[in-house]
């Protein structure tokens, strides 16, 4: 369930989206965001009918409707309301992350790490330069992986800007900032307070489609993305 491809020319649902009330799956809700590439992607060998730059493709843009984050933290409840997993073992306490598209085509589920949501999903794609259409079975399948990290206000403030994020290995690889004055994104009573979302997203594009013109071949496509608040 990730998202719609950002940079990229797409005709069709978005990856991620959902629109008004949409049933969402985690027990905690964090928030509602808009997703935005941030500058030039990080990797990419993708064709031009493939990755379509935009007039602003140094300074993001927005690339679906919303996306709802929710999760569901140190869940000890087994699928069937009880503790018991079907062969009788007990079931281990998880948490779990959940991207919901406010558009309305549904809800992916990843990992939760502390506050490290990791989320992939797979979808059907037409991209109108390509000159393959079919979306059943499809000519062209993307995979899509995002991780993202929630932050409270403080961490952001340390990271130095509660509207921009930092590049993604300043975040992912040395981490999110704690110690005296800063607190985290959650509270005792699972209330959420997240002004900023930072992460990766990382689109694999398969094509698989035979009649697909030739400089349509599969790639990969990295770039950084962030989310802000989504004003309800």
């Amino acid at each position: 369930m990730v998202r719609s491809l950002l940079l990229l020319a797409v005709v069709g649902p978005s990856l991620l989206a959902c629109k008004g009330e949409v049933p969402v799956p985690g027990k905690e809700r964090v928030g509602t965001y808009l997703l935005q590439s941030v500058g030039d992607p990080l990797a990419n060998d993708c064709a031009l009918a493939i990755l379509t730059p935009t007039a602003d493709a140094g300074g993001g843009v927005y690339v679906d409707a919303g996306v709802v984050v929710s999760v569901t933290y140190n869940n000890t409840t087994a699928p069937d309301g009880g503790n018991r997993l079907p062969d009788g073992g007990t079931f281990a306490p998880y948490d779990a992350g959940y991207l919901t598209f406010v558009e309305g085509s549904g809800s992916e589920y990843g990992t939760l790490v502390g506050q490290v949501i990791d989320v992939s999903a797979a979808a059907a794609r037409v991209f109108t330069g390509c000159g393959c259409t079919s979306l059943a079975p499809p000519d062209i399948l993307v995979d899509e992986r995002n991780v993202l990290a929630l932050l409270s206000q403080s961490q952001a403030q340390a990271l130095g800007s509660t509207t921009s994020c930092p590049p993604p290995d300043v975040l992912l690889d040395a981490g999110i900032p704690s110690g005296p004055g800063i607190t985290g994104p959650r509270a005792d009573n699972g209330v959420w307070s997240v002004p900023l979302v930072c992460g990766v997203t990382e689109e694999h594009v398969q094509v698989l489609g035979a009649g697909c013109d030739a400089g349509c071949a599969s790639c990969i496509v990295r770039f950084a993305s962030q989310g802000r608040p989504l004003a309800q």
